[in-house]
């Protein structure tokens, strides 16, 4: 047993229990199957070995596990707990995540098995998602490789490993398996970026195709220096998937894709493929079916035929005449030997000339609509100088030839340059700045870039109603107007309903300051009217307004308003001496009203009161109050 095998049946943190070590881990952590004592789940158990760590590497992988503890997305395995434990007097740290119901990838692939071209985008899919999310946060994975991609039964991936090697480091602590999948510049820097989770997924992704991953030898240094400035080997035979790969898994990291870009192009692809076959669990299959399937054979690329040189034909014998003195039999000799030379030298450059123009010059083939690797295999062999040239196109599908220079038909030499024109995909749409526009016109916008549309409608008290207040491209919100993205991208608009409505306050029996006050709050402006005579309200308080309490205005709505003036006093009429009848005409007249009648009423009146008070005429009396008449 190792030292590794001996951890199993330890307690980590007084809780889990380490049982089965799961094989291919790094030299410094070793991954077992656990289990929660306190709730009975299975759960797995990384120990990364600090014992001979700097201080400071240390702190880094802490603060690593703390910065991931709160990442959450579907494809990632998230930690669910993690600390430091000394387990037979040896530091770790440890990381508990999830067990899966899943197969991982290391696993299948070991058993023999390969993944079709359709599965293999779906899973790269899903990863690429996981990273783009990661790397939005500011965050790497950097252990991207078999042994942490797991298939659920669904047939979909999730990404395990995640916090553990998200710090700097050196080769020393790098194992062979994880080299197999490192980028070159982990030569220099050992520290995992962006680009280099995106190299790692490609050559994980070729694997699962292929079984193979290029560019290995037996140590760290080796396999990466083997690297160091070569493009991947993919072959064509695998199909257009071998085109966004290869970007992917370019040496220099600022030539690479994104893991955004690669999933661009992967999902660009999976439009043209055959739906997925399920992933087969290992479990159904017999040790025996697993150890004797055979793989398809790699189809070797078609040789062109080799020209065929003509025969070429002597020509006929040319008599010469020959104007010297000989013998007529010597003569016949001279006259053979020259027509002999003459033939020879005319065959001879006859060759010569075929070998020059049909040789060496070959028929450009009609290459428009054949993938990238099919074009280049068809005309290995003859000798030209390619030129591989990327350009968008709405006609030709991602990775075939969209054009050549020179064309089909024409013929080129040996050495010539040939330049191959690749489709990049459909071209892309350029998001246009909408905030401000119309409604209408902001649709219309984004449609004709060819961008799909969904919207909201908010509130708004500095934008009218109908326009956009603002967008953002749903699945890439941190994108601005002018970047690119795929045709068909939704971009979500916010469109203004106009200010916010609010309900009017009632001022009613409010001094002047309060109203002001109690309408400000509410973004309301106050307009004060003529003040008005009020039997309910004292004077100088708010005895009217309009609009009434509790109707709804916009932003800055006016809100008319009155102050009392308190009750209206009129004169006291002329009645003394006046007839029962007169006198009450002439008090109704001035708006008072009789309240007792003392006397005989049939005489003339003799005296006016209220309150008590003996009234003269003249005397202010309030409008709608009632006198009491006095007769003798």
């Amino acid at each position: 047993m190792t030292d590794r095998d001996d951890l199993a049946g330890a307690i980590v943190a007084s809780r889990y229990r380490l049982r089965a070590l799961r094989r291919g881990g790094a030299e410094s952590t070793s991954v077992f199957e656990a289990s929660d004592t306190r709730s009975g789940a299975s759960v797995v158990v990384r120990l990364v070995t600090i014992d001979q760590q700097p201080a400071e590497v240390v702190e880094a992988l802490k603060r690593q596990l703390l910065s991931v503890a709160g990442v959450s997305h579907p494809v990632l395995v998230s930690p669910l707990d993690w600390g430091e434990a000394v387990i037979d007097d040896k530091k770790f740290v440890f990381v508990v995540t999830e067990r899966l119901e899943a197969i991982s990838l290391r696993e299948l692939l070991d058993r023999g098995r390969r993944l079709s071209v359709s599965q293999a985008v779906v899973l790269a899919l899903d990863l690429c998602r996981a990273l783009h999310h990661l790397h939005q946060l500011g965050m790497v994975h950097g252990d991207v490789r078999p042994a942490n991609v797991f298939i659920s039964t669904d047939s979909r991936g999730r990404l395990a490993g995640l916090g553990v090697k998200g710090v700097g480091g050196d080769l020393s602590t790098m194992s062979i398996e994880q080299a197999r999948y490192a980028a070159p510049e982990f030569a220099t820097d050992a520290t995992p970026t962006p680009p280099s989770d995106v190299y790692a997924l490609a050559l994980t992704v070729l694997e699962t195709i292929t079984g193979d991953v290029p560019n290995t030898a037996d140590s760290v240094a080796v396999t990466l220096a083997n690297r160091a400035g070569k493009l991947l080997p993919v072959s064509a035979d695998i199909g257009p998937i071998a085109v966004p790969i290869e970007k992917a898994g370019r040496p220099e990291p600022a030539d690479r894709a994104t893991a955004l870009e690669f999933g661009q192009s992967l999902a660009q692809l999976a439009a043209r493929l055959a739906s997925p076959e399920p992933i087969e669990s290992l479990t159904s299959e017999s040790f025996r079916d697993t150890i004797t399937r055979t793989l398809e054979a790699v189809a070797t690329a078609p040789q062109p035929p080799a020209p065929t040189v003509p025969e070429a034909t002597p020509p006929a014998p040319i008599s010469v005449d020959v104007a010297i003195g000989a013998a007529p039999g010597e003569r016949r000799s001279y006259r053979w030997l020259l027509s002999a030379v003459v033939a020879v030298a005319l065959v001879v450059s006859g060759a010569l000339v075929w070998q020059r123009l049909a040789v060496d010059s070959y028929e450009v083939p009609e290459l428009i609509g054949v993938p990238e690797g099919e074009a280049r295999n068809g005309i290995a062999l003859f000798g030209w100088n390619i030129v591989i040239r990327a350009e968008r196109s709405d006609d030709v599908d991602l990775g075939e030839v969209i054009r050549t220079i020179p064309p089909a038909g024409t013929s080129l030499r040996e050495g010539g340059d040939f330049t191959i024109v690749v489709s990049e995909g459909a071209t892309l749409a350029v998001i246009p700045d909408v905030t401000g526009l119309a409604r209408e016109d902001a649709v219309t916008a984004l449609t004709d870039q060819g961008l799909t549309v969904s919207e909201t409608v908010r509130d708004s008290d500095s934008v009218p109603a109908g326009r956009v207040l603002s967008w953002i491209v749903t699945e890439q919100p941190n994108l601005i107007a002018g970047s690119q993205v795929l045709k068909g991208t939704q971009v979500s608009i916010v469109v203004s309903g106009g200010p916010v409505l609010r309900a009017v306050p009632n001022l009613i029996g409010r001094n002047e300051d309060d109203t002001l006050v109690q309408l400000a709050a509410v973004q309301l402006v106050g307009q004060r009217n003529d003040d008005v005579f009020s039997s309910e309200i004292a004077f100088g308080l708010v005895a009217s307004q309009d609009p009434p309490p509790g109707q709804q205005m916009p932003r800055d709505g006016v809100v008319a308003y009155s102050l009392s003036k308190g009750v209206e006093q009129v004169p006291l009429p002329a009645i003394i001496g006046l007839t029962l009848n007169d006198a009450q005409k002439a008090l109704g007249d001035a708006g008072i009203g009789v309240a007792t009648i003392s006397g005989r009423s049939t005489s003339r009146v003799r005296a006016v009161t209220l309150d008590g008070v003996t009234l003269k005429v003249g005397d202010p009396v309030p409008k709608g109050s009632a006198v009491n008449l006095v007769f003798p």
